[in-house]
């Protein structure tokens, strides 16, 4: 997967469609993914689009299949000439990108959803590495 450039995108624009929900209807079933989380870090020129989503499926207002929760890493990018592009991943593609939110690998539980264990324990040992310095940080500023 390559990466996708809209036309004239600003940042603000692409991250609005990366997160909006949608529906769509199937053989008598509706189904519905929606954006139950996202954060955007990074800088002015490029950064990561992290976003839980869930789908559910419907038929006449009851739901007729399990519902299914995914963790997406969005790669944002301003490309002169092009604008602002993006290049999509899933939890189970393994990113190489580990500071997404704790709180959304809460929102998808590994026993309930599935996912990527490995990816999971690097995002938790970047969020402690973080802490970390953080923490070293205060330290050497309350000895100065």
């Amino acid at each position: 997967m390559g990466w996708f450039y809209p036309t004239g995108a600003t940042r603000k624009d692409l991250i609005e469609e990366r997160v909006r929900s949608w529906e769509t209807e199937a053989n008598g079933v509706t189904v519905t993914s929606t954006c139950l989380a996202h954060c955007y870090r990074g800088n002015v020129f490029s950064g990561v689009l992290w976003s839980v989503w869930e789908r559910t499926f419907s038929k006449d207002g009851e739901q007729v299949a399990s519902a299914q929760r995914w963790i997406v890493c969005d790669l944002l990018r301003s490309q002169r000439d092009y604008g602002w592009g993006y290049k999509d991943m899933e939890e189970s593609m393994h990113p190489y990108y580990y500071s997404c939110p704790q709180k959304y690998l809460n929102l998808v539980p590994l026993d309930q959803y599935g996912g990527n264990a490995e990816w999971r324990e690097q995002v938790r040992q970047h969020h402690q590495r973080q802490l970390e310095k953080r923490r070293q940080r205060r330290s050497q500023r309350s000895h100065c």
